[in-house]
């Protein structure tokens, strides 16, 4: 498993434009890094779909995170990362929105809640689970990831506790979700990417959300 988030696995699902600038970027990251993999895809697949926003970190978010797992890309001559450049630019100048704050807060609330102390990268692995739950996919497959078991690997590394909690299976994006909101008093109800993904009927057929 730890092959998920440190290599090649989940590039080898990923679109073939996304490999590459993953790809890329691991030649910058320091050996063996256990998260190197996992960011580098991120990057990668929210370059493939020329929005950086995709990423879940703010300009000054995403600048930290290369300059600490992957130092010297955003510099390097080499071409495969002049679209991160030009991207980076782009995305320095017109920021990270949020349609929906209040989601928002209440995941990193939770997530915050339960990290594990001794990883320095999760906050930016807050950042992108927290966005990425506004969109309208299961989590692995639009995190550019080879499957639920790559998002369960992840969550166990950065949120143990969290993942202990998931006693009945549920997919993860609908846990994270429904945890949230329990953790804040609150009934349950679906991600807001949730209602338009093609399973929905399928992992909400006994609520009414």
């Amino acid at each position: 498993m730890d092959a998920v988030l440190t290599s090649s696995p989940a590039l080898d699902d990923a679109p073939p434009p996304a490999q590459r600038f993953a790809r890329a970027l691991l030649h910058h990251a320091p050996p063996s890094h256990p998260d190197a993999g996992f960011f580098a895809t991120v990057i990668g697949t929210s370059l493939a779909h020329q929005d950086l926003a995709r990423t879940g970190l703010c300009p000054e978010e995403l600048n930290q995170m290369l300059d600490h797992l992957f130092p010297g890309a955003l510099t390097a001559t080499e071409p495969r990362l002049a679209m991160l450049q030009t991207q980076y630019a782009d995305y320095a100048q017109r920021g990270r929105g949020d349609p929906q704050p209040g989601f928002t807060l209440l995941l990193r609330v939770l997530l915050d809640a339960y990290r594990a102390p001794e990883p320095d990268t999760t906050p930016w692995v807050t950042g992108v689970l927290v966005h990425a739950c506004l969109r309208p996919d299961h989590l692995w497959r639009d995190l550019g990831l080879s499957g639920r078991e790559d998002v369960t690997f992840l969550l166990a590394r950065h949120y143990p506790g969290l993942v202990m909690r998931n006693v009945r299976n549920l997919r993860w994006k609908k846990f994270l979700a429904y945890s949230a909101c329990e953790h804040a008093g609150l009934p349950p109800s679906a991600a807001p990417g949730c209602p338009n993904c093609e399973d929905y009927g399928v992992c909400y057929t006994d609520t009414p959300d």
